[in-house]
């Protein structure tokens, strides 16, 4: 290398000697302080330390000063110092050039203490590290041994300049690809890598001196992508602080083994790449004694790098665990895989994985490479993530509210007990437990009351379970029991112990709730089943409990399980009957019989004729209309046919006052707020249409009902109370209701023939004389015999209608008995009275 004596331009700053790649360095202690002597010839320039600082960039001078600061042993200059990097030597950014137009990166290196004169303190070396990189990367290139491709790319122009193999790796040619860019580089990448590379973090460490490695695909000349392990720093900066060159080197994941074999011969002057490794390397000898370190390594085992060579490996890993896991596979020639160790660093336990590989083409053979990897906050975010895995299966699997496990859970368990029953030596029973007045609680007292019951009442339910029962929280008041190897007699005497035990109070929040619980019970004996059936076997059977009374035990029956499969085919029935709106009306005939037997109207019934069921009576689908709620709509499908009838009618010319049976419960509906304008908007005109409500559902109307009876009444709509006489509130009803017209119960007019026809008789009377003191029509309802009939006459009863008079009839037959130009002249024939029987 050409050296030259330098010469400091102070007006620039800077070493003004040209096409200087090193100079030697010593430092003199005087007796004013510490110099600095550059150059080893006659007339070398001399510095004192401050105006050698000043050569360096302003950010890099307080670590110069640091550097070369003198201690009892002055040889070693500040290298102990914990500021200062392992390698030998420090990097520095300088002003370097005929006119200072450059900083560039500079390695300044102390030299070993053998070769320090008695004149000075301490000498070195001071180079340029894009020169020194230069001649290393051609010296290597030119021997053919290294595994790194390398490069440098001029910022300012764009220019790309690449070695000879990395285009061979990506298959090219060594003159293809002339001349080469930055752009074009970033056309052959991976979009994420340049984004990555061109990223202002990137780009400020770069800015900084700071080697980068970073991961890199290009695309083959045949299409695949070719990884590479990137190095780079800047080496060169222009005036105003800018990078302006870049050198890299660029190493195929394929051959990393390989490459830190050969950078171990080569660290003096690489000691930059192997800084930036990512794991510890340390190769160990056929005595298993060190002779490499990386500094990652020595970060790792907390010796220096120097410390650590021609020591045995297990002195300088301080192993708390894995010893001799490690030992075995470091004997073992065949052996795979990673080895777990824990080593104390700094206070904490660290876990190390190791990988151990045997160095190929090793002249002195048996040496090994272990590569050392901190796996400490891997193997803790695996734990944390088991932890967060168990938690989330906790949670999907159990009631949050009681620490149960839910359905699901409870679900797969009873179906794997169903699967294997010899496992607990008999059957299984479970018990469907349901709080009949939770919900209760739950509105008056609020939502965190009730909440604070059920967790108690989980609790009450857990004392005493057998052995291997299962207790589940299966629906907000529903709990469900699996009780294996339990008979009919076990699993009963259980359930009542559930009861008496919801006998005592529960005591919360300074006051005292109870609970009463309704539970059935469902067995199944013997292998296989279906674990969906029985729990709804169960559940049956708990609702059977509460049809019952609540707080009692039902065991299930095959009779119970056809009850509810009548009842849920009736309730399929009307949902398809709405969907598909196949009910139709039936009309039975009033009759006034003050003055012979005369129509007066009719009373409009829903009938449903099911395709799968056949003709289902509305004693039976009604209740399951109310349990289902579907009352409403049922109501609106009534208005809707009767309006399509009566519009009907009226384009013929007939008038026929109709009585139309609406549910309580659709007063109150929040989507019928005006119950007037839906009847109007269907075609029932006022004048014609009276409006039936029965009694039970009146007995304590609210605000809604009123508004809508009211309204009612203003439109026009006359009102009828059914089944009079049934309910809570008789009198309550007509003294504070718009109502036009009663119509007597069906009871007491079989009363009049009952055993005690007097009070019967007395009873009557006095309802008939109401109504005619409120001003109210009155009509009797279910009359079938000739005698209920006449006694009804002669009490004075002005209306009625019944089997006796004319059963219901389907719309057509309805119109051709009653609705002919020529009607036949009596429904009925009684004595005195002419006419054709119904």
């Amino acid at each position: 290398m050409v050296v030259r004596t330098p010469r400091f331009d102070p007006a620039s700053g800077a070493l003004a000697s040209a096409c200087v790649g090193e100079l030697s360095w010593r430092l003199r202690i005087g007796a004013a302080g510490p110099l600095i002597v550059l150059g080893c010839a006659p007339g070398d320039l001399t510095l004192d330390l401050a105006a050698f600082a000043q050569l360096f960039h302003p950010d890099d001078r307080a670590d110069l000063c640091r550097f070369l600061s003198v201690g009892p042993a002055p040889a070693r200059l500040g290298l102990d110092l914990p500021e200062t990097s392992s390698a030998r030597g420090i990097l520095l950014r300088m002003r370097w050039g005929a006119g200072g137009e450059d900083f560039i990166l500079t390695c300044l290196e102390p030299a070993e203490p053998a070769a320090v004169s008695p004149r000075f303190s301490a000498s070195g070396r001071l180079f340029r590290l894009d020169a020194a990189l230069q001649v290393a990367r051609s010296t290597l290139e030119n021997a053919g041994i290294t595994p790194t491709s390398s490069w440098n790319v001029d910022l300012r122009s764009g220019a790309l300049n690449v070695s000879a193999s990395w285009k061979e790796r990506l298959g090219y040619s060594p003159d293809a690809l002339e001349p080469l860019s930055h752009d074009d580089w970033a056309r052959m990448s991976h979009p994420e890598d340049v984004a990555g590379f061109d990223s202002p973090e990137t780009r400020a460490r770069l800015r900084r001196g700071a080697l980068v490695q970073h991961l890199s695909r290009s695309r083959h000349r045949l299409g695949h992508w070719v990884t590479f392990l990137s190095f780079c720093r800047a080496v060169r900066w222009d005036p105003s602080g800018e990078m302006s060159f870049l050198m890299g080197c660029d190493l195929d994941m394929t051959a990393v083994s390989t490459l830190e074999g050969e950078l171990a011969r080569e660290r003096d002057r690489l000691t930059t790449i192997l800084d930036a490794l990512p794991s510890g390397k340390i190769v160990l000898d056929a005595q298993d004694r060190v002779v490499f370190a990386n500094p990652e390594a020595s970060a790792l085992t907390g010796f220096g790098a120097v410390a650590v060579c021609g020591r045995a490996v297990f002195d300088v890993l301080p192993i708390e665990e894995g010893r001799a896991d490690l030992a075995a596979a470091m004997e073992d020639p065949g052996h795979s895989g990673p080895v777990l160790i824990r080593l104390r660093r700094a206070g904490r336990l660290r876990l190390l994985q190791v990988d151990l590989v045997p160095l190929p083409g090793d002249p002195g053979g048996g040496r090994l490479l272990l590569s050392l990897s901190d796996i400490t906050t891997l193997h803790d975010l695996g734990q944390q993530l088991e932890q967060s895995i168990d938690n989330a299966r906790f949670i999907a699997t159990h009631d949050l509210m009681t620490g149960l496990p839910d359905r699901y859970l409870m679900m797969r368990r009873l179906g794997e007990r169903l699967t294997r029953p010899e496992a607990e030596g008999g059957g299984i029973a479970v018990l469907c437990i349901d709080f009949d007045n939770h919900r209760l609680i739950n509105d008056t007292l609020g939502h965190e009351t009730a909440d604070q019951l059920i967790k108690s009442a989980a609790k009450r339910l857990e004392q005493g379970l057998p052995e291997g029962a299962l207790l589940a929280r299966t629906n907000e008041d529903e709990f469900v029991v699996l009780l294996p190897g339990a008979d009919a007699l076990a699993a009963e005497s259980r359930s009542w112990d559930i009861v008496r035990a919801f006998a005592r109070p529960m005591r919360l929040q300074r006051r005292q709730c109870f609970l009463t619980v309704s539970i059935g019970v469902a067995l199944h004996a013997g292998p296989g089943g279906c674990a969906e059936a029985l729990l709804r076997a169960a559940d049956m059977a708990m609702h059977q409990s509460k049809a019952r009374g609540r707080n009692t035990v039902t065991l299930f029956s095959p009779e119970i399980g056809a009850q509810f499969e009548r009842r849920t085919a009736v309730a399929q029935a009307l949902h398809r009957a709405l969907e598909e709106s196949s009910f139709e009306l039936h009309l039975q005939p009033k009759f006034d019989v003050r003055e012979g037997i005369r129509l007066i109207g009719a009373e409009a019934l829903l009938r449903l004729t099911d395709a799968e069921l056949g003709p289902i009576s509305p004693a039976e689908f009604i209740p399951v209309a109310e349990v289902d709620g579907l009352v409403s709509a049922i109501d609106l499908e009534v208005m809707r046919l009767a309006g399509m009838m009566m519009a009907d009618w009226a384009a013929r010319g007939i008038r026929l006052p109709l009585a139309v049976n609406i549910n309580a419960t659709t007063l109150d509906a929040p989507g019928h707020v005006d119950l007037a304008e839906r009847l109007l908007r269907v075609g029932l005109d006022p004048e014609q249409v009276t409006v039936e409500l029965t009694e039970t559902g009146l007995a304590a109307p609210g605000l809604r009902q009123r508004r809508n009876l009211e309204r009612l009444r203003d439109v026009g709509y006359k009102i009828a109370i059914d089944d009079f006489g049934t309910g809570q509130s008789a009198l309550g009803v007509l003294q504070s209701l718009p109502v036009a017209e009663i119509k007597i119960d069906r009871s007491f007019v079989r009363g009049l023939e009952g055993p005690e026809p007097g009070r019967a008789r007395a009873l009557m009377r006095a309802i008939l004389a109401m109504a005619g003191a409120l001003g109210l029509r009155a009509i009797a309802e279910g009359v079938e015999t000739e005698a209920q009939f006449s006694i009804l006459k002669e009490e004075g009863c002005p209306a009625m209608q019944g089997f006796l008079l004319g059963r219901p009839l389907s719309l057509r037959s309805f119109e051709a008995r009653y609705l002919t130009e020529e009607p036949r002249p009596r429904a009925i024939v009684l004595a005195g009275i002419g006419g054709s029987g119904a």
